[in-house]
């Protein structure tokens, strides 16, 4: 069976790479010259505030020339732009100086970038066996000890069989894909762009068990999420912030033209969103209101938690090869493609796997600014479950050791009494925390966040439903007996082993019960024997002969009636019997004796025979043990 990577209606072809090229130097700050005398001398003996004359170089380069910190530049309309990062004393001067001198604040200077800069919206190549396939970055950033990654669909890591979407396998990280060659500006795509190899993969997943198809019982899984971690090579690569926006895609520089990436949060439903991908470039679509009920999507048999994006046909947000690319809204990243296809003959598709939820089921600790001695890294976000409890019940969860859990809830739906509140709990040395929950019934929405060092974690959203556990009265057991045999021969009948067992059911725990033999033979009248029931209601009896010398002797039939002492006015007896009756050849089966006493098989009276069955401890089975004996024959 050939294998091939992933690639269908319902989800995007697994693969690809995050080429970046080319190079950008930002202008830099002017260079002081030496200017005339004569033009020196006047620009000093000049008190009031002049314009500076922008057309001419050697009188710029002078006015320029005791200042510092300038990181860009430029002339229009006869005004002098200047972008610093803080005014200094000398800054303010030259602005005291001159009137057309324009000076703006907060512009920093800007390092080269190079072909090898990662950063989302990328396109990267991937080894499956002697085929291959190409996927699309979403987000570059640092893990919690610093090492830099980059976020993408865990799809891309599997070599999955389009016939029957099993396994067959994991795919290897290669190398970013050559921009200018990507479907994203019209090219064919797959080049590699010769900056080696990315990394290898980390965290990846790719839903849960697979769905067979027309499947009607499978239910999601929470870890069903599409997500996957590249470890990144920082000997070959260095990641960047910000997902590509494609525009310098043709001088193959991916990272000299991005949309500033600042924070990772929850997608708004009916919002405007959009995503940068290899294949399909900047897209924009729109997060629907109508699937927004659905948490979990069928990605080629597989369920996926994530939300849905629609947009025209025409232009649709995704296509295969865009597995992977980073989803954002405004600055805020919200996830990576996993699947998607035509909704119908106007609307395309598009499931995304959402990213705040695949980082908390992963665990995967991702920064998006890069880790500096001089900043703290902030904690890891709680790790935090859909959980169902009974009112004021403990909510719980896990967070870093001892750190400050903040918690912030509001009625979602069926609490309209509730109020929203908050509250803020520490962490165990373990991790573990807990707080009341709400006392009305229905759901609540929470989200947590915790703060270590001040630093706070990233929210994790998670729903807790009240609800009364409901206590269900059992419907009492019918009361039954159960006798067996019915009907044993006299020669069995004296065997331990082969008893008449009488069981009974339906009795109070620990309640007594009494067995009588209500009639048989007469030298057998008025046995009673008592058993308690167990913790399912049921005693058990067993009856069997002791003289296996002349079992003739217990030929008969017997009545027996069993009775509770609990047993109201309404209750009866539970009666039922047996019979013993001879063997074949017509006797009892052992042996008659010439009338003499037989040693110990004396002849006894009823009552001595009631005394010794209650006493007896002969046989059990269920706890009880009843013994009849027999009076000897007479000749």
């Amino acid at each position: 069976m050939k294998r091939k990577l992933l690639q269908s209606s319902l989800a995007l072809t697994a693969a690809a790479a995050l080429g970046l090229g080319g190079a950008f130097a930002a202008s830099p700050a002017m260079a002081a010259d030496q200017a005339p005398a004569e033009t020196k001398q006047a620009a000093e003996t000049e008190q009031a505030p002049k314009a500076l004359n922008v057309q001419s170089d050697a009188q710029v380069q002078k006015a320029l020339s005791d200042v510092g910190g300038v990181n860009a530049y430029g002339e229009e309309g006869g005004k002098l732009y200047l972008g610093v990062e803080k005014k200094t004393s000398e800054i303010k001067d030259l602005e005291k100086k001159y009137d057309n001198v324009v000076v703006e604040t907060g512009v920093d200077e800007v390092k080269a970038q190079a072909s090898n800069d990662l950063v989302g919206g990328a396109g990267y190549l991937v080894g499956a066996g002697k085929s291959g396939g190409a996927c699309s970055t979403g987000f570059s950033g640092w893990d919690g000890d610093g090492n830099p990654i980059v976020l993408t669909a865990g799809h891309c890591a599997k070599i999955i069989n389009m016939k029957t979407n099993k396994f067959e396998g994991s795919t290897k990280v290669s190398q970013t894909e050559q921009p200018s060659t990507a479907p994203a500006v019209g090219g064919e795509g797959f080049k590699p762009s010769g900056d080696g190899v990315i990394g290898k993969w980390g965290f990846n997943n790719f839903g849960g068990t697979l769905v067979p198809k027309g499947d009607k019982t499978s239910q999601p899984k929470s870890t069903d999420i599409d997500f996957a971690v590249i470890k990144v090579n920082a000997d070959n690569y260095t990641n960047k912030k910000g997902v590509t926006d494609w525009k310098t895609a043709k001088g193959n520089d991916l990272a000299a033209s991005t949309s500033k990436i600042t924070s990772v949060g929850k997608e708004k439903v009916g919002s405007t969103i959009h995503k940068s991908g290899r294949t399909t470039g900047v897209t924009s679509g729109t997060v629907s209101k109508k699937y927004a009920k659905y948490k979990w999507q069928v990605v080629s048999g597989r369920w996926v938690h994530g939300f849905a994006v629609t947009a025209p046909i025409a232009k649709p947000f995704s296509a295969p090869g865009d597995s992977g690319g980073g989803v954002y809204q405004g600055t805020t990243a919200v996830g990576v493609i996993s699947g998607g296809g035509d909704l119908d003959k106007k609307t395309s598709f598009t499931w995304v796997a959402d990213l705040d939820y695949s980082l908390q089921k992963s665990g995967i600790d991702f920064n998006i600014n890069e880790p500096s001695d001089e900043t703290p890294k902030a904690p890891k976000a709680p790790g935090v479950d859909d959980q169902t409890i009974k009112p004021n019940g403990d909510v719980k969860g896990t967070a870093a050791p001892g750190s400050d859990v903040k918690v912030k809830w509001e009625p979602a739906s069926g609490a309209q009494a509730a109020k929203a509140d908050s509250k803020t709990v520490k962490a165990d040395k373990n991790g573990d925390f807990k707080l009341e929950g709400p006392k009305a019934e229905g759901k609540y929405d929470y989200s947590a966040v915790a703060v270590v060092d001040g630093q706070e974690s990233r929210d994790t959203d998670f729903t807790v439903t009240v609800k009364k556990e409901k206590t269900e009265t059992p419907a009492p057991v019918k009361r039954e007996i159960s006798i067996d045999p019915k009907e044993i021969v006299a020669s069995d009948f004296v065997k331990k082993d082969k008893a008449v067992t009488i069981t009974v059911k339906g009795f109070d725990e620990g309640e007594k019960v009494t067995l009588k033999i209500a009639s048989g033979p007469k030298n057998v009248e008025g046995i009673t024997l008592k058993q308690t029931a167990k913790k399912d209601g049921v005693a058990a009896f067993a009856i069997y002969g002791t003289s296996a010398s002349n079992p003739e002797a217990y030929l008969g039939n017997y009545d027996v009636s069993v009775t509770g002492a609990n047993d109201t006015d309404d209750e009866k007896a539970l009666t039922g019997s047996f019979k013993v009756v001879a063997d074949e050849d017509g006797n009892g089966g052992g042996d008659n004796g010439d009338g003499g006493d037989g040693g110990s098989d004396l002849p006894r009276t009823g009552t001595e025979l009631t005394g010794l069955a209650a006493g007896a401890g002969l046989l059990v089975i269920g706890g009880a043990a009843v013994v009849l004996t027999m009076r000897r024959k007479k000749n």
